[in-house]
């Protein structure tokens, strides 16, 4: 029997970390038929989390937490354990992906759940996490729908629902923005100082701002953000980054950013309030969120009038619905003039491209057509997983039985279940013409890029498209063929292309995407010749010309800045 002293006895050598010694004494003094739920949970962590853990001991640890959840369905315990099945299960399918079995059944008792725990945060942000593990889009579609129409005040959940939104092929730009306003209501107002009361220096200096929560590792902001900075008129503008990211010295690619900065602050540790103070004490006349809902715990700092003007770029590409941001920063591809009504912020348009990125320092040699050796033509994404829409897979599966010689690569900056994703592909009988790169693999940089040396034709994803995995594959010489779309989050790529003037490229619909990547992999030719134009032209296109993308910038904030005050 399972007494009260047996109980504490675990529980201490589980706080001493002594995770071994609760599975053999709980093995030893107390039947499996007579331990509650709570107590399985607890052996199951200890499995999971025991020195030397091996594959068996995984499965024994998920294996455990479902029996938690299936013993007390209903209770604490039940959903603590459906949690650690969810959030374990993820982190054990990557380092073995033949576990991944738990998460389908998982995904079974989520949905058996529901009952049970349908309104608890936890449990919804479980269920966020799998369907994106899962690539589960109907899921996403009902706990988003949930979450967004209810009256869940978690920002983290409300911001999670709405990103999600980009994701789906039937999202309407007028519905997003009902829901982004909306949103905005359960992001608290932080305490501020009045604009009126804040005494803003009169020297012909602008303080300009960043804020961002990813100003490290080779982040995709960076390739964006550091000649935008450099370029600026020193004269003009006084630069502060506010970074919310790990201060980390080593990281080249910081450092480099934090040499072009005139006052740099690493706030990871603050709260919001401290860093909306410090902004304010900084006064900055022009502060730019770099996070939207990529970050929207943290969006809160723009939910209130922190400077005289407040804009969005470059990060988030789509309206946050927050009154207090200004302006969006777009091109004349990414929102027509009659859609500015479906965007909360005002609509700021650069003249060619709403980013250019600062390329690579590694040498950059033309990329023959991989096809002239290899005789089988290969087609690439090496868009994140969660970008790869059912109508994506529907539409490249058509692709791969229409050019019989070919295959697919796909590899993705973020872990998801590959599984799942081939199974998809499998529906559409096209499985086995698929190859999945590791992301473990390419762990460097150049590594990544020189995946585009297998790459006959980039394929891009919609509704949500590729942005820097675009930008990269162009420097790469490799073109892409990209899908118009109905708004900035999915027209994306059609601007990108229109600035190389590539215009065959772009496919009006599901249907013409189809027929010009089949013709485009039966003229050798014309893509050898597309090649040879972006080797010598398409770093001196807007998309990789800094200098001139920055002085379009400087001139563009200058210009608003004049207008606005």
């Amino acid at each position: 029997m399972l007494t009260e002293e047996i109980k504490n006895k675990l529980k201490i050598l589980f706080s001493e970390k002594k995770y071994e010694e609760v599975i053999k004494t709980s093995e030893k003094l107390s039947p499996q038929e007579d331990r509650p739920a709570g107590l399985i949970n607890l052996i199951g962590i200890s499995y999971f989390l025991k020195k030397n853990r091996n594959e068996n001991d995984i499965k024994n640890a998920l294996s455990l937490f479902e029996l938690t959840y299936l013993k007390d369905k209903n209770s604490i315990h039940g959903l603590n354990g459906l949690k650690n099945l969810i959030f374990m299960g993820i982190k054990a399918s990557i380092e073995f992906k033949n576990l991944s079995n738990f998460l389908i059944k998982a995904k079974d008792h989520f949905v058996d759940a529901e009952k049970y725990f349908d309104k608890n945060e936890e449990f919804l942000n479980a269920g966020l996490a799998l369907s994106l593990h899962l690539l589960d889009i109907n899921l996403q579609k009902k706990i988003s729908q949930k979450i967004l129409a209810g009256n869940n005040k978690s920002k983290s959940l409300r911001g999670q629902s709405l990103f999600m939104k980009n994701y789906f092929f039937d999202n309407s730009q007028k519905d997003y923005l009902s829901y982004a306003k909306n949103n905005s209501n359960y992001y608290s107002k932080l305490k501020v100082k009045n604009i009126k009361d804040l005494e803003y220096s009169m020297e012909d200096k602008i303080n300009l701002g960043f804020v961002s929560c990813d100003l490290l590792k080779n982040h995709s902001i960076i390739f964006f953000l550091k000649d935008t900075i450099k370029y600026l008129d020193k004269s003009k503008f006084k630069i502060f980054i506010f970074s919310i990211s790990k201060k980390d010295h080593n990281d080249l690619s910081q450092s480099e950013l934090r040499n072009l900065a005139d006052e740099w602050f690493d706030l990871k540790d603050l709260k919001n309030q401290a860093i909306v103070e410090l902004i304010q004490e900084k006064k900055i006349n022009i502060l730019i969120d770099l996070m939207g809902y990529t970050a929207s715990e943290r969006l809160e700092i723009f939910n209130s009038r922190v400077a005289p003007i407040q804009i969005s770029w470059l990060a988030y590409i789509n309206t946050t619905g927050l009154d207090t941001i200004d302006y969006l920063l777009v091109d004349n591809n990414l929102v027509k003039s009659h859609e500015k009504n479906l965007y909360s912020e005002k609509i700021l348009k650069l003249p060619d491209i709403w980013n250019a990125h600062s390329g690579f320092t590694y040498e950059r040699k033309y990329n023959e057509l991989p096809f002239l050796k290899n005789k089988t033509f290969t087609f690439g994404s090496l868009n994140n997983f969660r970008k790869i829409s059912d109508e994506t897979v529907y539409v490249w599966s058509e692709i791969l039985k229409k050019v019989p010689n070919s295959n697919l690569i796909l590899k993705s900056a973020d872990f998801c279940s590959e599984e799942i994703l081939i199974k998809k592909f499998k529906l559409n009988g096209v499985d086995n013409r698929v190859k999945i790169l590791s992301k473990v693999d390419f762990v460097k940089k150049e590594d990544h890029l020189n995946v585009y040396q297998m790459i006959d034709l980039s394929l891009d994803t919609f509704p949500y498209n590729g942005v820097t995995t675009t930008f990269e594959s162009l420097w790469m010489g490799v073109p892409v063929v990209v899908l118009k779309g109905k708004n900035f989050c999915s027209r994306c790529g059609e601007s990108i292309i229109k600035n190389t003037k590539l215009y065959d490229l772009i496919a009006d619909d599901l249907n013409d995407y189809i027929f010009k990547v089949v013709n485009l992999s039966k003229d050798i030719d014309k893509l050898i010749k597309f090649r040879e134009y972006l080797y010598q032209s398409v770093l001196s296109s807007p998309l990789f010309d800094t200098q001139s993308f920055s002085k379009n910038f400087n001139d563009l904030l200058i210009e608003t800045y004049k207008n606005h005050n």
